[in-house]
């Protein structure tokens, strides 16, 4: 059965990084949801510091991994997070971020119908997508496979790639963020262009940066840093999305 937010620890549905933790309170009115593989072990709020110096909350969600989770199960259990965070913090402007598999994540929350869950209109203002896949095609032909088991059915339904005319809905001005590294794997490079291809004819705000000298994994340690080529333009995106 899908974990929905009552039936997870307050611990664990509350890992939120607030600036109140480090300084006085700050007016925020952004909240960014970043996916991150394993939460608790890893310390995935490593960015949070950055952005809460910019009164910027970071929510930093965690799901079941696979084999004992599906595709479907991880999906869902990521929505039902992102549902929580608009309820609870309904006036705040909600940006989705993730690296890898988390901005595959992200991705196909753009590509969700919210009403059925309970919302009444789209949840975020913006996405900042690093370094994602956006095609599950050639992982089910992996090795990775063994522990993912994609059937064919979800291969089709969470290829962000092949469900962007789901994202006809989103609000006027939403704005997508894609970056990656100069040193990044052929095959990361030629997704990320394939989805900002099919994002193009949409009437949204797309632009795609390549960070010069950074591969997979250097890319997410200029979050660390708030002076990083990487959270200039992740905060400029974000200043640039309209107020609530």
């Amino acid at each position: 059965p899908l974990i929905t937010m009552t039936s997870i620890s307050r611990e664990e549905r509350d890992y939120l990084y607030s600036p109140s933790k480090w300084s006085r309170r700050l007016p925020s009115d952004e909240v960014v949801a970043v996916h991150a593989r394993k939460l608790m072990e890893e310390h995935s709020g490593f960015m949070a510091l950055p952005f809460n110096a910019h009164g910027i909350i970071v929510a930093a969600v965690g799901y079941d991994l696979a084999p004992k989770a599906t595709m479907t199960l991880i999906v869902g259990q990521c929505r039902q997070a992102c549902v929580y965070l608009r309820l609870k913090f309904p006036k705040s402007r909600l940006f989705v971020c993730g690296h890898s598999a988390g901005a595959h994540l992200a991705a196909c929350l753009l590509a969700t119908d919210w009403s059925h869950y309970g919302l009444g209109g789209f949840p975020f203002s913006g996405a900042i997508l690093l370094s994602g896949i956006y095609d599950l095609t050639p992982i089910q032909q992996t090795y990775v496979n063994d522990a993912l088991q994609l059937t064919d059915e979800e291969v089709m339904t969470f290829s962000p790639i092949k469900t962007v005319k789901q994202l006809s809905a989103l609000p006027t001005h939403f704005s997508v963020l894609l970056a990656i590294g100069e040193q990044e794997s052929p095959e990361f490079k030629r997704q990320m262009a394939e989805y900002r291809k099919e994002l193009q004819p949409l009437d949204l705000s797309c632009s795609l940066h390549e960070l010069m000298g950074d591969d997979h994994f250097s890319l997410t340690e200029q979050m660390e840093s708030d002076n990083s080529a990487l959270n200039k333009l992740i905060l400029d995106a974000m200043n640039s999305s309209p107020r609530l």
